[in-house]
């Protein structure tokens, strides 16, 4: 299941009657094949597995949603920054101001824009808070 990407109401409703049934020992014609063909005619990069032998401990069957993993998480893409633009990022992260860090690296608050701007381009991120976060994750 990509980000975008969710099953219809209608068909998980159904999946859920069914699962339902299943469990309640009434299947009224449903059976594990029917739930197994529901599943596959979702149409989504993941995988559905309902597990009925949990149902004695859990009081339900546990259905699980496998989903493909995501792009990397955005620490990586730090180790792709310049030099200065890693120095910036970590004062950044400290909770320095853009005139503050100017000051600090004795250049221009527009050049400080310019590479926060740039930091956030690169790294996905979307706030100095993301950019502080994943600082401090990578100093973990």
């Amino acid at each position: 299941m990509t980000a975008g990407e969710v099953i219809d109401p209608t068909t998980l409703g159904q999946l859920r009657a069914m699962v339902r049934q299943l469990q309640a020992g009434n299947s009224d014609g449903t059976s594990l094949s029917e739930v197994v063909r529901l599943a596959r005619e979702v149409e989504l990069h993941s995988g559905i597995t309902v597990d009925f032998g949990a149902t004695p401990e859990l009081g339900q069957p546990l259905v699980v949603v496998r989903m493909p993993p995501g792009p990397p998480p955005p620490t990586a893409s730090l180790q792709a920054l310049t030099p200065r633009e890693r120095a910036v990022a970590a004062l950044v992260a400290d909770g320095l101001s853009n005139k503050q860090i100017a000051r600090r690296l004795q250049i221009t608050v527009g050049t400080v824009k310019h590479y926060v701007h740039q930091i956030l381009e690169k790294t996905g991120l979307h706030t100095r808070v993301g950019i502080a976060r994943a600082c401090h994750r990578l100093e973990a």
